[in-house]
């Protein structure tokens, strides 16, 4: 199967492909299968070459490929962010903003993940430095170093 029909397949079923640079940006990523990924890990430098990014030499797989982990971290923040308010199509931006954190091991958190904070409010806020409990949506997008933090491993969603 030739790029174009495998962009013709991924739009069949939901998700959209484009170039950023050397890297194939898949949207909503929680649709991809496992043979989607391979897919698109053996098509890679002719979808860059068609859709206008780099096809460099040496692929780097591990940026486009998500482990079932990864899927299962986004799903799991999707859902609490849409109980949470949100639309779908941004809890799924940040969902995904945040695995993206995750696997380049950036050490800033959001307040979609922390323990303390449900739908728009902060309950650590004065340990967080906060002069009150409210945070808005935009405030909780920021991937920022927080002293109030607390992991949502350990918390009920």
């Amino acid at each position: 199967m030739g790029a174009r029909d495998l962009l013709a397949d991924l739009a069949g079923a939901g998700l959209s492909v484009t170039a950023e640079g050397d890297r194939l940006v898949i949207r909503p990523a929680s649709k991809l299968t496992a043979p989607m990924r391979a897919a698109l890990r053996d098509a890679k430098s002719e979808l860059l070459a068609l859709l206008g990014g780099f096809a460099p030499e040496a692929l780097d797989v591990a940026a486009m490929a998500w482990t079932d982990a990864d899927i299962a971290r986004f799903l799991d923040r999707r859902a609490r962010l849409i109980r949470w308010g949100w639309t779908e199509p941004e809890a799924e931006k940040l969902a995904e903003r945040l695995v993206k954190r995750d696997r380049e091991e950036d050490d800033r958190v959001s307040c979609a993940d922390c323990r303390h904070y449900r739908a728009g409010s902060c309950g650590n806020h004065k340990a967080a430095g906060l002069g009150g409990q409210y945070v808005g949506r935009q405030w909780a997008e920021i991937l920022q170093r927080c002293p109030g933090f607390g992991s949502q491993s350990t918390a009920e969603t």
